[in-house]
């Protein structure tokens, strides 16, 4: 199949061979993500007043491994190589053009949209795009992107400041229904955050509570949490008045501790991490 996009490259690629005389294949260093390999096929500075740089890299994302969003360069173009590669736009604007090319398309934020050989994405600054091995063998892509001088790309410190979000959703269920009863798909996110929630964890020096979360009508997030594999205990402080109870749904990673308590295994590796809570009318002190 012709992939007209990948042509794009070829030239930046000669044009950043001459610049800095170097063969490629040059490892970009030891700090880069887990699950992530990053090739530097060259990088040369492109002039102007920012002093920016000029890179092409060649990124492999291991079965299992993501790239979390960050504050990412002024632009860049990513084009798949091999393997299927989910995108998520958290912030910004970003455009997806199809292999084949017919034309492209802005990437809607909050949609995640699988990418497969020959697809391409092109941001510019501000975009916050969120990357993953959407299959079950290596994922590899060509990136093109305008930084700042000598400024490291998808390594772990580069990433750190972005890395560790969540968020707790509460859906509004109609009065009567119990857990007995529970049917999610009747359950509607309500207007405003029915729950004061609070998070804790033995990495946080204290319980993170409201005032420390973004409250976004039914939705409360908390971002800048430290990055590694953790629990989290979500507490339901106090409900909105005719609301009294809540259910999450558990699995092995998510377990309710007592009746205002779940535990949730957390990875700030992800980008963002998002749980839906189903909360019941009834007596705020019931269990």
């Amino acid at each position: 199949m012709v992939r007209p996009v990948s042509f794009v490259l070829l030239p930046v690629l000669a044009l950043i061979a001459a610049l800095l005389g170097q063969g490629v294949l040059a490892h970009q260093g030891e700090d880069v993500l887990p699950g992530v390999v990053v090739e530097t096929l060259g990088r040369g500075a492109v002039g102007g007043e920012d002093g920016d740089d000029l890179v092409l890299l060649r990124v492999t994302i291991e079965p299992g491994a993501s790239i979390p969003a960050s504050d990412g360069p002024r632009a860049a173009l990513i084009v798949v190589e091999e393997g299927r590669v989910a995108g998520a736009l958290e912030a910004g604007e970003a455009n997806l053009s199809l292999a084949g090319g017919n034309g492209t398309v802005p990437l809607a934020p909050g949609d995640e949209t699988i990418l497969a050989p020959g697809d391409a994405v092109s941001s510019a600054e501000g975009a916050r795009l969120a990357l993953r091995d959407a299959g079950d063998a290596p994922a590899t892509l060509l990136y093109a992107a305008v930084a700042a001088a000598d400024a490291p790309l998808f390594t772990a410190a580069s990433l750190q400041a972005t890395s560790g979000t969540f968020s707790v959703e509460t859906f509004a269920c109609p009065e009567g229904m119990t857990l007995a009863t529970l049917e999610t798909d009747a359950c509607e996110p309500s207007a405003e955050s029915l729950v004061e929630w609070s998070l804790a964890s033995d990495q946080f020096d204290a319980p993170l509570g409201s005032d420390e979360a973004t409250v976004a009508g039914a939705t409360t997030t908390w971002q800048g949490l430290p990055g590694g594999t953790y629990f989290v205990e979500l507490t339901a402080e106090s409900f909105a008045t005719g609301y009294g109870d809540y259910y999450i749904p558990s699995s092995n990673q998510v377990t309710r501790q007592d009746e205002r308590t779940t535990r949730i295994y957390f990875n700030a590796d992800r980008s963002r991490q998002s749980i839906n809570a189903y909360v019941f009318a009834g007596d705020q002190d019931a269990p």
